[in-house]
């Protein structure tokens, strides 16, 4: 069993790459988003940055971190791009086993203390960390120890992050400069994140499960009153699994007056895939 560290970046050992450095592959991308519902893939040529495939896979239903290792192998065995070596791979992790912790305080001995108090801790798990640095925030997470090794013995080295990482980095680049506060809600099957910024700075940012709509509506309602923004002025911009059509958003515009569907910038990946972060 290959046990990983945490770099200076928290993401990843280096280690000596096998095949993987071959000519023919110096060019191409892999980036993975794994999920405890299912696990999406593509393949991107690094030079041109033009997407060569993409594919999503959902499990027939929610797995246990456990059992997660069965899916992802059985998908690796019949999709032969997970099969090929890549020049570089990165893996993004979808849970809610994460907070952020101030650049400040931060201490990378201590990774289980700011974890506690909010995550089941297993002796077993392995603790990671992803340095926001525009916002001098660090996202303390657990990956699945044994997915990482799986990908370990089946790619080398590799570059992994967590998602709401990814969705705080690309909401800071793109938000602008407004004076007043705003939310971004990325949506996927039966959960959601929720991020809160002001003037680019990071206000707020939590994962929620949800089982119906009257959920989604209760945990957005109650985090908008934690944080004093009125339904009626604040701007909410949805993105991920949503379209005007269905009921999430249905239920939420009859409580929320600025409620916005983000764009997909692209037809090949949905936007309900972090992927989408590390491409654009």
């Amino acid at each position: 069993m290959i046990k990983l560290q945490p770099t200076e970046t928290g993401r990843r050992v280096t280690v000596q790459m096998t095949n993987n450095s071959q000519p023919h592959t110096i060019s191409k991308k892999l980036s993975i988003q794994v999920c405890l519902d299912g696990l999406s893939f593509c393949t991107q040529n690094i030079a041109s940055k033009e997407l060569i495939s993409y594919q999503t896979i959902p499990f027939k239903q929610k797995v246990d971190p456990a059992s997660l290792l069965g899916e992802v192998t059985t998908i690796f065995k019949i999709h032969p791009e997970l099969q090929e070596p890549y020049k570089k791979v990165e893996v993004i992790y979808s849970n809610h086993l994460f907070t952020l912790v101030p650049k400040a305080v931060f201490d990378p001995e201590k990774l289980t203390d700011y974890l506690k108090f909010n995550t089941k801790i297993l002796a077993t798990d392995f603790v990671a960390y992803d340095a926001i640095d525009t916002q001098d925030i660090v996202t303390v997470y657990i990956p699945y120890t044994n997915i990482n090794n799986f990908f370990f013995d089946t790619f080398g080295a590799f570059d992994y992050y967590h998602g709401m990482s990814l969705f705080i980095k690309h909401v800071l680049e793109t938000a602008s400069n407004d004076e007043y506060p705003k939310v971004y809600i990325h949506l996927h099957k039966n959960s959601f994140d929720l991020v809160a910024t002001q003037k680019k700075k990071l206000l707020l940012a939590n994962a929620f499960d949800f089982h119906s709509k009257e959920d989604f509506l209760y945990y957005t309602l109650f985090t908008l009153e934690q944080l004093e923004l009125n339904p009626e002025t604040v701007t909410v911009e949805l993105s991920g699994q949503v379209q005007k059509e269905d009921p999430l958003y249905e239920i939420a515009y009859k409580y929320i007056r600025h409620l916005n569907i983000k764009e997909n910038p692209t037809s090949i990946i949905p936007a309900s895939d972090y992927i989408l972060s590390t491409l654009i």
